[in-house]
């Protein structure tokens, strides 16, 4: 297919993109507020989570210092994909048209769909992160370019939420739990795991581990809020001071899937978005058929890079 540029073809990439940001949702996007948003600079990332040194040791006077050694933990692929659209107009539609109205209304759809469509790919880490068998979100495979072993699961080999997360020492760990609806117990007991159980790093050392948010969909948004805003424990009358009172903020997001899941977490902690390229707005006309192509494209990825900053509960496993 030949290509044509020419000055109106230059014009309407102008005026696209500014319709297109006429249009584009500046609500902020929950993506941003749970996730590590990075810069990246290639196909992929990949790094290796390193354990580091055990605790010091006392040395008695007149003696060498111990030898200690790092263990390395687990390779993190955070690969980069591609997402975009074409639409064709005949040669005809566009000349008998309003050319401006044509293409504002398809670049103001644009605007409204990038950050949805954003929103739809992160949240999928939430939606399918308990899936026994993975999910294409967990792959960073790039075929030919890089290899990511643990394929549609979590760098452990697990899924993300996973009733056996292992360390490097023999213990295994559970940040899930398949049936546990949101009630003020189950909050604490769930608060319990994460701060008291879960913070230990690879070598099964204490680590601090604290969460700051409890993620639910917007059906569960009003039972967070009671939990977390009352002062006296909520359906109890005997005046008991509620303890969990501002411990954690409530947050709803409308791409959660399951209406009576939720999530204790900590934001922008154990996952990373990566940003490659910004929108692309290109407009060309085909040589042959005269027809009008207008195409956008950008890059984005990401990764779970640590379980043990978010636990879930009442979401599905397939």
């Amino acid at each position: 297919m030949g290509v044509l540029r020419n000055q109106f073809t230059n014009a309407m990439i102008k005026d696209l993109y500014a319709y297109f940001w006429e249009n584009y949702d500046e609500t902020p996007p929950m993506y941003e507020e749970l996730f590590d948003v990075v810069p990246s600079t290639g196909a992929y990332d990949k790094f290796t989570s390193a354990i580091g040194l055990g605790e010091l040791l006392e040395k008695p006077e007149g003696t060498d210092l111990q030898a200690d050694s790092p263990m390395e933990s687990y390779t993190i692929v955070c690969k980069n994909r591609s997402f975009g659209r074409v639409i064709r107009f005949s040669k005809e539609s566009v000349d008998d048209s309003q050319k401006g109205n044509l293409m504002q209304k398809t670049a103001g759809t644009w605007g409204r769909m990038v950050p949805y469509t954003k929103e739809l790919f992160y949240a999928k880490f939430f939606n399918y992160g308990a899936y026994t068998a993975g999910h294409d979100v967990f792959n960073n495979k790039i075929t030919g370019v890089i290899e990511d072993a643990t394929g549609n699961l979590g760098y452990d080999s697990k899924p993300w939420f996973s009733t056996a997360h292992p360390d490097k020492v023999g213990n295994t760990y559970a940040n899930y739990t398949l049936t546990r609806a949101l009630t003020h117990p189950n909050l604490k007991t769930t608060y319990l795991t994460y701060t008291s159980t879960n913070n230990r790093d690879e070598r099964g050392h204490i680590v601090s581990l604290m969460p700051d948010t409890l993620l639910v969909p917007p059906a569960l948004y009003f039972t967070a809020r009671e939990i977390l805003e009352s002062t006296l424990i909520p359906d109890i009358f005997d005046n008991t001071k509620n303890v969990l009172s501002a411990i954690v903020q409530p947050m709803a997001w409308q791409f959660l899937e399951d209406a009576d899941g939720w999530y204790l977490l900590k934001r922008k902690m154990g996952l990373m978005a990566t940003s490659r390229e910004s929108v692309t707005i290109d407009f060309w006309q085909d040589e042959m058929s005269k027809d009008y192509f207008t195409s956008i494209y950008e890059r984005y990825g990401g990764a779970m890079t640590n379980w043990r900053f978010a636990y879930a509960c009442n979401i599905a496993q397939s």
